[in-house]
């Protein structure tokens, strides 16, 4: 018989120790910026220049000196000399003398000795003169050497995903090629007498969804997937896949088999692969509950349960948190605020994942919760994202405030 569940632990202790139990053989190459979307740097990047890079007018107008314009105003205007004119692009050699002014266009130079910028609104031009009708103050519609980003400062952290906004922000000081990590391989297959890959489904059978998701989330992470399709109920089959497995990857990931039934294997195939083996069998999660950990010669094995909407939620909320920790990576979490609308019932001593329906009404969010077993695939289809139930809580009320996390 199966060995029944080790000592049930909390999710955030299983994320807490495993890491340390696993190697990761993190390498890396260097890319060109838009080939390492989606992937991961692999070491900070500096700004080798402040930005800007020099005084820029946040406006169409005359670079001044502010002393100059000292009790201007439309009942008082002040005439300035105009001396000359900037252009974007041009860095002028002008420096501004007293009682002088230089036009200048939003985003251009602001010259040496000017220390602020009249508003073209607020001027009158009469020949070579300017008559300014506002007073300005130092640093007026001016933006100042480093304002924005100073030299020598972190502009891509290594854990860092590069996304367009990243590339945008590390183009804009002529980088073209960056360091990232190389990815990391997971495998993924899927156990069970019951599944089917392809052609007409028979009574009794389900098509396999579980390895798809999975993988689908693990290209998602920018992760290398590789699928071994379904095994059957069979130890000798169970044992020799995940032997390949874990030959060709970093991480594996089966699913089915986790349970204490006669034909779930898992456990006794990890045990006997390798030490430790089995580290944690059980959550205090549901959907989840039934979930294996192993790790065998440093690699991280992970059994997940056979129903699509637990093996999901376990890989983006355990999984995918152990290996970024293992990696460096930042685990950015999409949250926003929002009432629930209706009960949540939830039996206290276990965490819980709700799948929720974001909706926004007259600007105010609210999130409707989808109620269903762990075996059902429509919470994932009309789903946009999870509300957790903490562990010691025993539930939620009609027109709570929850914290829902988005896809």
């Amino acid at each position: 018989m199966p060995k029944k569940f080790f000592t049930v632990s909390k999710r955030t202790d299983i994320i807490q120790k495993i890491p340390s139990l696993i190697t990761l053989s993190l390498s890396y190459e260097e890319m060109d910026i838009l080939s390492a979307v989606n992937k991961v740097a692999s070491r900070d990047v500096f700004a080798s220049f402040s930005v800007p890079s020099f005084k820029k007018s946040l406006v169409d107008g005359f670079a001044v000196h502010c002393e100059d314009t000292r009790g201007a105003s439309n009942g008082n205007p002040i005439p300035l000399k105009l001396v000359g004119e900037t252009h974007i692009g041009d860095f002028p050699s002008t420096h501004l003398a007293n009682d002088g002014a230089v036009f200048t266009p939003t985003g251009g130079v602001v010259v040496d000795g000017a220390d602020a910028v009249v508003m073209f609104e607020y001027t009158e031009m009469r020949g070579n003169e300017i008559f300014v009708m506002k007073e300005v103050s130092k640093g007026e519609n001016v933006l100042p050497v480093g304002d924005d980003i100073q030299k020598d400062s972190i502009i891509l952290e290594k854990g860092d995903f590069i996304t367009p906004e990243k590339i945008a922000g590390i183009r804009s000081f002529g980088i073209k090629k960056v360091f990232v990590f190389k990815p990391v391989k997971v495998g993924i297959f899927a156990t069970g007498d019951e599944l089917c890959d392809e052609g007409e489904l028979e009574k009794g059978k389900v098509y396999d969804s579980n390895s798809y998701a999975l993988a689908a989330e693990v290209i998602k992470d920018g992760f290398i997937a590789n699928r071994y399709g379904i095994v059957k109920d069979d130890k000798e089959k169970i044992i020799s896949t995940l032997k390949t497995a874990l030959n060709e990857n970093d991480v594996v990931l089966m699913s089915g088999g986790t349970s204490k039934g006669s034909f779930d294997f898992t456990v006794e195939a990890i045990d006997l692969l390798g030490k430790p083996g089995v580290v944690f069998h059980g959550m205090h999660l549901s959907p989840g509950k039934p979930t294996v950990f192993g790790v065998i010669d440093g690699k991280l094995i992970v059994g997940l349960s056979g129903n699509p909407l637990a093996s999901f939620l376990v890989y983006r909320s355990v999984v995918r948190n152990i290996i970024f920790q293992k990696m460096g990576i930042k685990l950015k979490r999409k949250i926003v605020f929002a009432e629930i609308t209706e009960n949540i019932p939830s039996r206290k001593g276990r965490e819980e994942f709700i799948i929720g329906k974001f909706s926004l009404d007259n600007g105010k969010n609210f999130v409707a919760p989808i109620f269903s077993e762990s075996a059902f695939v429509s919470p994932l289809l009309f789903g946009d994202g999870i509300i957790t139930i903490p562990l010691m809580s025993e539930g939620l009320k009609k027109g709570e405030k929850v914290m829902f996390e988005l896809w």
